[in-house]
C-alpha cells in the first residue's frame, strides 16, 4: 500500500514569502494527514542554515511523519566543462544534505526548465543523452555509500515524455540506485496524454508526484501566459498549448483514470501531491490530497 504524501513545494509561496518556515509547513502537512514529507528548497536554504536540517528532523519526527524524499533542481546540459563540474560539486553538496536529512531518495534533474523551447528538438536530445547517462551514473555513484537512490523526474519540457525517459532508465537499468519520479501532470508539458504515457514508464517509478493542470487550446489564449512561471499562473507547453495547474481532479486530466492505472499496476511507493494551482496554496493542497485519497480507494 503506498503512502500518500505531500511534497512541501505545495506551501513553498508561504515560506518564500516569509509567512512560515519550513518547520511550520512540515507540521501544517503532517496535520491534514500527509503520511510522508517531500522536501523541496525553496525558501528553505540548506547551505547557508545548515542548522535547518536537524530543526526539519526534529519537527517531521514529532509530527510522526517522515521526510522520505528530496527533489532538486539541476542543469547539466549546455554547459561549458568548468560550468558542468561546478554543477556537479553544487549538487553534490546537496546530496550530503539529503544524507543528513536521512532521506532514502532524491530527485535530481539533468536539464534547465527554463531551457529555451526551440533547443528541446529530438536531435539535441540523442546528441546530448551520452552527457545524461554519464551524469545519472555519477551522481548514483557518489550517493551509493549514503544509501541514496538517485531519481530522474519527467520535468521540463527536454527531458521528459514517455520514449525520452524511458531510454534513460533502459540505459541505466544495471544501476541498483537509481529510479524515476514519475509526475502525472507534467507529461502534458510536452504534449502527450498521462493516462497512457503513464502505463508506459510506471515500471520504472519509485515515487510518484500528484498534480493536475487545465488545458486549452493555442487559439485560446487566456491572456495572463507567462512561459516559466508554472505557480499560479498560465504557460505554454511544447505544442503551445496553454496550461495552468489546477486542485487534483478538478482540472483536465482523467484522474481516475490515471489514480486506476496506478493502483492495479501494483505500486507501492510514495505518491506525493505537488500542488501548483492558482487557489490558496492551504486550499489547493488539503483538496488535493482528500481527493486523492478518495479516488484511489475508489479506484
Amino acid at each position: 500500500m503506498p503512502k500518500f504524501g505531500v511534497s512541501i513545494y505545495s506551501v513553498s509561496r508561504k515560506i518564500e514569502a516569509g509567512e512560515w518556515t519550513a518547520m511550520q509547513g512540515i507540521r501544517w502537512l503532517a496535520e491534514q494527514g500527509a503520511q510522508s514529507i517531500e522536501i523541496v528548497p525553496f525558501g528553505i536554504d540548506f547551505v547557508k542554515e545548515p542548522e535547518l536540517i536537524g530543526k526539519c528532523l526534529d519537527e517531521a519526527d514529532k509530527c510522526g511523519v517522515p521526510i522520505e524524499n528530496f527533489s532538486l533542481n539541476a542543469n547539466f546540459l549546455q554547459l561549458t566543462p568548468a560550468e558542468y563540474d561546478q554543477e556537479m560539486e553544487r549538487v553534490k553538496g546537496y546530496i550530503d544534505i539529503s544524507h543528513k536529512l536521512k532521506v532514502p531518495t532524491m530527485r535530481v534533474d539533468c536539464s534547465a526548465f527554463r531551457r529555451p523551447i526551440e533547443t528541446n528538438t529530438t536531435a539535441n536530445f540523442i546528441q546530448e543523452l551520452p552527457t545524461i547517462i554519464a551524469t545519472y551514473r555519477e551522481l548514483c555513484r557518489y550517493a551509493e555509500p549514503y544509501g541514496i537512490t538517485i531519481l530522474l523526474e519527467n520535468h521540463g519540457f527536454h527531458v521528459n515524455g514517455s520514449e525520452r525517459t524511458a531510454q534513460i532508465f533502459e540505459a541505466m537499468k544495471d544501476v541498483k540506485n537509481f529510479g524515476g519520479q514519475l509526475d502525472c501532470g507534467n507529461f502534458v508539458c510536452v504534449d502527450e496524454r498521462p493516462e497512457i504515457a503513464i502505463q508506459k514508464n510506471i515500471a520504472y517509478a519509485t515515487t510518484i508526484h500528484m498534480k493536475d493542470f487545465y488545458i486549452r487550446p493555442e487559439e485560446r489564449d487566456p491572456g495572463d501566459a507567462k512561459q516559466f512561471d508554472c505557480s499560479n499562473s498560465w504557460f505554454r507547453s511544447v505544442g503551445r498549448s496553454y496550461l495552468r495547474g489546477s486542485i487534483l481532479a478538478q482540472g483536465d486530466l482523467d484522474m481516475p483514470k490515471i489514480i486506476a492505472t496506478i493502483k492495479h499496476s501494483g505500486f507501492d511507493g510514495n505518491i506525493y501531491i505537488e500542488y501548483e494551482g492558482m487557489e490558496d496554496c492551504l486550499y489547493g493542497t488539503k483538496v488535493s490530497l482528500d481527493n486523492l485519497i478518495r479516488l484511489w480507494n475508489q479506484a
